[in-house]
C-alpha cells in the first residue's frame, strides 16, 4: 500500500512537521488502530508492517533496515497507546511519532 510506504518513509527522513506527513501518519494509524483490535496478535501486526518495510525497500535503496528499526523501536509503543493508553490515532501521530504538529 503506496501510502503506508509513504508515511513510513517520511518518519525516517528528518524533516519538519507538515500537513501531508501528519496526513499520511493518520491514515496509516487509523488502519493500524483498526487491524489491532481485530483480534489480531502482535506477531500479525508486525509481520503486517515487516512486508510494508520490504515493499518500501524495494522502491528506496537500502531502506528496509531503516523501515525495519523505525517499526522494531516503535510499534509496540504505538500498540501500547492503542491498547492500554487508548489514544487515537492523532495523539499517536503527535506525541509518539511526531509526524503532526
Amino acid at each position: 500500500d503506496l501510502l503506508s510506504c509513504l508515511v513510513l518513509a517520511a518518519m525516517a527522513v528528518p524533516q519538519t512537521r507538515n500537513e501531508l506527513t501528519c496526513d499520511i501518519c493518520m491514515d496509516i494509524m487509523t488502519d493500524l488502530d483498526e487491524f489491532i483490535t481485530s483480534d489480531t496478535t502482535e506477531q500479525e501486526i508486525v509481520d503486517f508492517v515487516k512486508q510494508l518495510c520490504s515493499a518500501l525497500g524495494a522502491i528506496i535503496p537500502d531502506f528496509e533496515a531503516t523501515c525495519n528499526f523505525i517499526i522494531q523501536s516503535q510499534l509496540p509503543a504505538i500498540i501500547d497507546a492503542f491498547v492500554h493508553d487508548n489514544l487515537d490515532p492523532t495523539q499517536v501521530c503527535t506525541d509518539i511519532l511526531g509526524a503532526c504538529p
